[in-house]
């Protein structure tokens, strides 16, 4: 999943479970994801187990209300606080999210243990396609009795 701006891009990747043979329900849940995040000519790549399935799943729900103009919320945050977003959009096609990088989801480049707040401006077609690309991860690591 693809979004980008003029200052910099996010990328979001399911690389895996991160335990396969877990006898517990929340565990066998867990994905491992990988963030490249680009910032003003500054990249960076992380690696961790910072979502679930159904947090996926919940990622997926608020992007489409935002694309259909039926926004659920304008914050959403999970779990692990390694990862948030904020919808800060003027309307439908102008959109304007805000991604919350903290702890293990930091860039490098932020040198004090605060979150970095990531801009990305996506158009209806951007928005769409990440939408896509989410559910097509998702199908391939989908929620796990």
């Amino acid at each position: 999943m693809k979004l980008t701006g003029p200052e910099g891009g996010f990328e979001l990747n399911i690389l895996d479970y991160e335990c396969s043979d877990s006898p517990y329900f929340m565990d066998r849940n867990w994905l491992i994801i990988s963030l490249k995040t680009s910032y003003h000519g500054q990249k960076c790549v992380k690696t961790a187990p910072i979502l679930s399935t159904w947090e996926v799943e919940l990622l997926l729900k608020w992007m489409r209300s935002i694309a259909n103009g039926r926004e659920i919320s304008p914050r959403l945050s999970f779990v692990e606080p390694a990862l948030g977003f904020n919808n800060l959009s003027g309307g439908l096609g102008n959109y304007r999210l805000g991604i919350k990088l903290g702890s293990a989801a930091r860039p490098n480049w932020q040198r004090d243990s605060n979150p970095f707040y990531l801009p990305v401006t996506p158009d209806n077609r951007e928005l769409q396609g990440a939408i896509l690309d989410l559910e097509q991860q998702l199908r391939r690591f989908p929620v796990r009795e």
